[in-house]
């Protein structure tokens, strides 16, 4: 099959062009996007207009945020006075546990009920927690709701390198929010002093419970040695056994000391085990198991002889430089032994903590720290209990009432040292407790209205143009996808098939302004791109067969309905007549013809009237307005069509029609409908397939193109892609196409 060398030259062209395939697919992409540009600017257009009205609409939303510092929190006994590491400090992890304080049922129970103690007096209307501006106004608060309500609206959290905690509530009207913030950071105050002092006085009424009794025990001991030495004569001890005394009560005092310690941390403890059991009892009991691993009793065992034995070396020694090198030496090997017992904590915490959420992980990590606290305490004792022993054993040969002075000084000097302490203790409590006035201040008032921190409409105006150009988009490419239509000439190539041409869409014209017939594009506007495309297909039907083989009989057919193969036929014989070419338009759609209605006139008598009455071919052959071209129309419509196409008096009457013209173009009907074309194709010397863009189902097309091309592959000159919208597609890149496919004589007129 020849092709025009035209066409060939720009093939080449095109080829040159765009040869890869990622420029294929995105010039695929382009089409899609201007085939559907209407749609997808009105879904933006609509996206926009949406976005504008809530914009516009939208109630501004105000920030009002309270800070609260939070210093480190004052020691006292049950912070482990009496033992290291007294106080807690003002961590991250405490900080999380005074954000869990404020979020807690009671605490927004007590905010609920300052405010409406406030409200209850007029002043205040609470529409952003009520959520009621509809309401009447003697609608009664509910505590409750406003309870409920005030976990949806305040939120904290920690300040950024600061020790201190932002109270933040949003919403419409900026003075109620800074009201319900700043209520709600004094009531916390007043909730931390009377906490701390709560703490601190239930201390001190154990302080004086434990001096009470041992000034008891000292004044007991006291009399019981002068009744001893009235008794006896006996007045004091030898320097050496005093000695041996003196460290007994010590060592006695110090287990003592540790004893009340743990007394109070068990206290703590016990505590945290009860809000423990709360959350996860199991994992409360996997704790304790953990702590008591053999290795790590071991590794604390080892410290903790260490450490009384550097305090009962030290006790003795006043020269300061002999007791910076003891504490030295000591600390050397305390270090060495706390690095490995702080990786082995360490270890054992991540297999706690790990996967915990934050409230029972902050609970664990205080829990955990109090037991190895204890622990610490009863190996300490354990220490002491040797040491009193082995001095025990120094004193076993004394005499019975020399042994008796002894013991009653052990009790007496324990008592007194034990008292002592209890008094610096119960001294130190007092003070606390006069001072303390909680570890907590409001850092800021947020009293600027720095104006509406909701909506941000150039962000929302921003994400409505994107969701709109998305949506646009992604309607363009579903509809493409489930579009399986014909789109585009190069969609026919790449499958085999042969495009002849393609049609632009053919609009309504005028000529001289009187109307004409809008179909017949080549008679009424001869220079306009629809009539270049006709004669471009004109162009390449003519190369389409070698000059040996003769092409005088064309059929154009369609393979559904309605796919202007009828404007085609009309106007491709137009085009021949321009040619010089003698042409006939012959109606072969015996079942709903058209051919009359393009040039307006009656379709009796025609080739039906021909073919089965007494009408000549001088009767049925109508002359159009232009020069050299000729239609017949269909006539009367007969019962049985296909019976005659197919009947002799039609081979015949097609073999007397090649005598008279030139080109005989014959419009039939479609080809999968009804068999009239198949008859058709089988008389005449070459087809044209026409299909029309954005309508043709794909599997239709080819359906009717495989049935063609495979019984006379030679009798199917190509296909004809109907009123396809270049512009959209492709811009003016066809334009260029079509201009130098052209005879010279027709580009003078695109000239």
């Amino acid at each position: 099959m020849a092709k025009n060398n035209s066409y060939d030259e720009f093939d080449e062209l095109d080829q040159q062009q765009d040869n890869t395939p990622s420029k294929d697919v995105l010039k695929e992409y382009i089409n899609v996007l201007r085939q559907n540009l209407i749609p997808i600017l009105i879904i933006l257009s609509i996206s926009i207009i949406y976005t504008l009205i809530y914009v516009n609409t939208a109630t501004n939303i105000y920030r009002s945020v309270t800070s609260v510092k939070i210093e480190s929190q004052p020691g006292n006994i049950l912070n482990a006075t009496f033992g290291p590491d007294a106080g807690t400090g003002t961590t991250e992890k405490y900080m999380s546990v005074q954000i869990a304080v404020m979020k807690s049922y009671d605490m927004r129970d007590k905010v609920a009920k300052a405010l409406i103690d406030s409200f209850n007096t007029g002043n205040r209307k609470y529409s952003i927690l009520l959520n009621s501006a509809l309401l009447p106004e003697t609608v009664a608060v509910s505590q409750e709701v406003l309870r409920k309500d005030l976990s949806n609206i305040v939120s904290m959290a920690i300040l950024k390198g600061l020790d201190a905690v932002s109270i933040t509530a949003e919403g419409p009207i900026f003075e109620e929010l800074q009201y319900i913030t700043k209520t709600y950071a004094d009531v916390y105050l007043k909730y931390n002093i009377e906490l701390s002092r709560q703490d601190i006085t239930n201390v001190k009424k154990f302080i004086v419970d434990e001096k009470e009794k041992k000034f008891k025990e000292l004044n007991d001991a006291e009399t019981s040695i002068e009744n001893f030495q009235k008794r006896t004569g006996y007045m004091s001890l030898t320097s050496q056994t005093g000695a041996l005394v003196n460290n007994i009560s010590q060592y006695e005092a110090n287990m003592k000391t540790n004893e009340l310690d743990m007394k109070i941390m068990e206290s703590n403890l016990a505590t945290l085990k009860g809000e423990f059991d709360k959350m996860d009892p199991q994992l409360y009991d996997f704790i304790n198991a953990q702590i008591n691993q053999s290795y790590l009793s071991a590794i604390q065992s080892q410290v903790a002889q260490l450490e009384v034995q550097r305090d009962i070396e030290l006790a003795p020694i006043k020269d300061e430089l002999v007791i910076q090198k003891t504490k030295e030496s000591y600390d050397r090997k305390l270090d060495n032994l706390r690095g490995k017992l702080k990786d082995q904590i360490e270890i054992l915490k991540s297999g706690i903590t790990a996967n915990t959420p934050a409230d029972k992980k902050n609970l664990s990590d205080q829990i955990f720290k109090t037991k190895m606290e204890i622990q610490d305490l009863t190996l300490k004792n354990r220490s002491y209990q040797d040491l009193i022993k082995s001095a025990q054993s120094k004193l076993t040969n004394l005499p019975a009432e020399l042994g008796e002075l002894v013991k009653l000084e052990r009790e007496k000097a324990s008592a007194e040292k034990l008292y002592n302490a209890l008094e610096q203790k119960y001294q130190e409590a007092t003070i606390n407790e006069r001072a303390r006035v909680g570890n907590a201040d409001i850092l800021d008032l947020g009293l600027d209205n720095n104006g509406p921190v909701a909506p941000d409409r150039p962000k929302i105006i921003l994400f409505g143009v994107l969701i709109g150009l998305g949506l646009g988009l992604a309607f363009a490419f579903v509809r493409n996808y489930l579009d399986k239509s014909i789109k585009s000439p190069e969609e026919l190539e790449s499958k085999g098939a042969s495009v002849l041409s393609w049609i632009p869409k053919i609009d309504t014209v005028g000529k001289n302004g009187v109307h004409s017939t809008p179909e017949f594009i080549v008679g009424n506007k001869s220079n306009s791109a629809a009539s270049e495309a006709f004669k471009a297909l004109r162009t390449r039907i003519q190369f389409s067969k070698l000059e040996s083989e003769q092409l005088k009989t064309i059929l154009v057919t369609s393979s559904i309905p309605f796919e202007g193969k009828t404007i085609v036929a009309s106007n491709l014989a137009g085009s021949f007549a321009q040619a010089g070419k003698k042409v006939l338009i012959v109606d072969c759609d015996l079942r709903k013809p058209r051919i009359h209605n393009v040039f307006e006139t009656d379709k009796f008598p025609g080739l039906s009237d021909y073919l089965f009455t007494n009408v000549t071919l001088e009767d049925i052959t109508k002359r159009t307005p232009m020069d050299n071209l000729y239609f017949i129309t269909s006539g009367t419509i007969p019962p049985n069509p296909s019976e005659l196409l197919g009947s002799v008096q039609m081979k015949q009457f097609i073999h007397k029609l090649k005598e008279i013209y030139d080109i005989i173009i014959i419009d039939s009907p479609p080809f999968i409908t009804v068999t009239d074309s198949e008859i058709l194709y089988n008389i005449t010397d070459g087809t044209v397939l026409v299909c029309q863009a954005n309508k043709t189902p794909a599997d239709a097309f080819w359906k009717t193109y495989d049935r063609l091309s495979k019984k006379y592959p030679h009798h199917l000159l190509g296909c004809v892609l109907n009123n396809f919208n270049f512009k959209s597609s492709y811009g003016y890149y066809y334009n260029y196409y079509y201009y130098y496919s052209q005879p010279e004589s027709n580009k003078k007129i695109l000239k």
